[in-house]
């Protein structure tokens, strides 16, 4: 995936509004700031709002959001659908999807850079899970000293260690040039949103994207992505079809999804159902020996 860039801190004042029967406006300091949303009755420092103990904030690298303008200034704050707030954040509404409602003078202005910081915290948590992904599965980073000696045993098949100059899995060139090698630092997305897989047109300058190699337990080298891809649907390596997960990849959502409850729900309406008949059982035995 692209390197992420940080959008700009900002900080201010809004209001926001309470929950319950009786809602009001409250005044509250606020900072954004790496993709999370500070809030407290006290001012905060815009470069260490965490230093605040008494506040309330959302990390949108753990709660996938939604934000909707609303009229009078508005803003309305809440969790994608199918999520809640993540239980790490520290806010009334967390473990729910109840949503939060914001009022800011220059709403537009809160509005983008809002989408930023949440765009921004999309990314932290897709990157999380890749890192997490590729840890699991053993996978190691190649650079550029091993690319280099592996590509020249792929121009020697005789040699019986010889190497692989493509990926297995979309059949594009695996190794950059010795130019290209010097720069593998750049991370390049094409046209797909795809990082390490090149299109057959793409331009010299998108061709580092091919330095983007894992080398996985077996010892085989794919690009990063599309192994993550192959063992998301297969679960195992593309060419020696070694098992590269323990269990079978998941394809549902994160733990604080509405989702991830649902067995946890099943079991409790199977529970309630099993005591309703035992209890109603139970009842119909009472009153047969009361009229015996």
């Amino acid at each position: 995936m692209a390197k992420v860039t940080e959008p700009t801190s900002t900080a201010g004042i809004l209001m926001k509004q309470s929950h319950g029967t009786f809602r009001h406006w409250s005044k509250r300091h606020f900072v954004l700031r790496h993709g999370c949303l500070h809030w407290s009755h006290e001012e905060l420092p815009v470069d260490r709002p965490g230093s605040v103990e008494n506040r309330s904030f959302i990390d949108f690298s753990r709660t996938p959001c939604e934000l909707f303008v609303l009229e009078g200034s508005r803003l309305l704050l809440q969790p994608a659908h199918g999520f809640r707030w993540n239980s790490n954040d520290r806010h009334s509404s967390v473990g729910t999807n109840q949503p939060l409602m914001l009022k800011y003078e220059q709403s537009r202005e809160l509005k983008d850079h809002l989408r930023e910081h949440i765009a921004f915290g999309r990314d932290l948590r897709a990157s999380r899970k890749q890192r997490d992904s590729e840890r699991s599965m053993g996978l190691v980073s190649v650079g550029p000293d091993e690319l280099a000696e592996e590509n020249d045993r792929a121009e020697h098949p005789e040699d019986p260690k010889a190497g692989c100059s493509t990926c297995a899995v979309c059949s594009l060139e695996l190794f950059p040039t010795v130019e290209e090698s010097k720069d593998l630092s750049a991370v390049v997305v094409d046209s797909g949103g795809s990082e390490g897989c090149i299109s057959q047109d793409s331009s010299n300058e998108s061709r580092k994207g091919r330095g983007l190699v894992v080398k996985t337990p077996c010892q085989h080298y794919f690009h990063r992505t599309c192994l993550n891809d192959w063992v998301m649907k297969a679960g195992t390596c593309p060419v020696c079809k070694t098992n590269m997960t323990s269990q079978k990849p998941s394809h549902g959502k994160s733990s604080e999804s509405v989702g991830s409850t649902g067995s946890t729900a099943a079991s409790t309406v199977a529970t309630n159902r099993s005591f309703s008949h035992r209890s109603l059982g139970w009842i119909m035995h009472r009153n047969s020996a009361s009229a015996g």
